[in-house]
C-alpha cells in the first residue's frame, strides 16, 4: 500500500469522524416519549401499608448539545400511578384497619444533563436531572365545594370541586441508555431512577422508570 493510499484512507476516517461528531454539537433538540414505572410495596407511619402498580407517564423536554459528548436542558414529566391501601387507625381511634384504592398524580420540572459516551450516531449514555416534583394524591384533604359561574354565550354553569392532599418536593433522577441519531431524529431508550423527598415522617425514596423518546435536532 503506497503513502498516497494511506493518506487518502486517513483523510477518510477523519472526514467521517468530524460528520459524525458534528451532527450533535451545537444542535437544539426537542424530544417526546412514554415512561412506564415499576410496581413497589411501601410502608408508613403507624403500620399503614400501600402497594402501587405499573405507572404510566409523558415527558416532553429540549436539550442543547454544548459538544458531541455533553448536552443540558431541560424537561416536564407527568405520571398517573394507581395504588392500593390498608389504613391503619391511629390513637384513641377504636375503628378497625380498612383497605382504600386511588392513584397518584405526579408533575415534574427537571433541568437535565447527559453525558454520550461516544460521539458517533450510537451511542449509550448517562443522564442526570433535579427539579421539583408536585405529587397529588387524590385523597380527600377537605369537604366538598360547589361553585357556580355564568359564562359567555353559554350561561350558567355548576360544579362540585373536592379539595386533596398535594405537596411539592425536591427530586433528582440518575439513569442510563442507549441513543441512535438518523439525519435529524432521535430515538433514545433509558432506564433510570427517580428519588423524591416527600417531606412528612416518611421522607424520600425511589422508584424504578423506563423511558422511551423520540426527538429531532434543530
Amino acid at each position: 500500500m503506497t503513502v498516497a493510499r494511506i493518506a487518502l484512507i486517513a483523510l477518510l476516517m477523519a472526514a467521517t469522524s468530524v460528520t459524525a461528531q458534528s451532527r450533535r454539537a451545537g444542535m437544539n433538540e426537542v424530544y417526546f416519549g412514554m415512561a412506564g414505572s415499576e410496581s413497589k410495596d411501601y410502608t408508613f407511619e403507624g403500620g399503614t401499608t400501600a402497594s402501587t402498580d405499573s405507572g404510566f407517564g409523558l415527558n416532553f423536554g429540549w436539550l442543547h448539545h454544548i459538544n458531541p459528548n455533553f448536552a443540558a436542558g431541560v424537561e416536564l414529566g407527568w405520571m398517573d400511578i394507581d395504588y392500593q391501601a390498608t389504613v391503619q387507625p391511629g390513637l384513641a381511634n377504636p375503628n378497625v384497619s380498612g383497605r382504600i384504592n386511588g392513584s397518584v398524580e405526579t408533575f415534574s420540572l427537571r433541568f437535565t444533563g447527559a453525558w454520550h459516551i461516544l460521539p458517533g450516531d450510537f451511542t449509550p449514555y448517562l443522564g442526570a436531572g433535579l427539579g421539583w416534583t408536585y405529587i397529588d394524591t387524590n385523597i380527600p384533604a377537605g369537604l366538598p365545594e360547589s361553585f357556580c359561574w355564568y359564562y359567555p354565550w353559554y350561561g350558567s354553569y355548576c360544579s362540585t370541586y373536592v379539595p386533596t392532599q398535594t405537596t411539592t418536593q425536591f427530586s433528582y433522577n440518575v439513569g442510563v441508555g442507549l441513543r441512535y441519531d438518523f439525519g435529524r431524529g432521535v430515538i433514545r431508550a433509558a432506564v433510570e431512577q427517580q428519588y423524591v423527598d416527600f417531606g412528612g415522617s416518611y421522607g424520600s425514596d425511589h422508584l424504578t422508570q423506563y423511558r422511551i423518546e423520540l426527538g429531532t435536532k434543530f
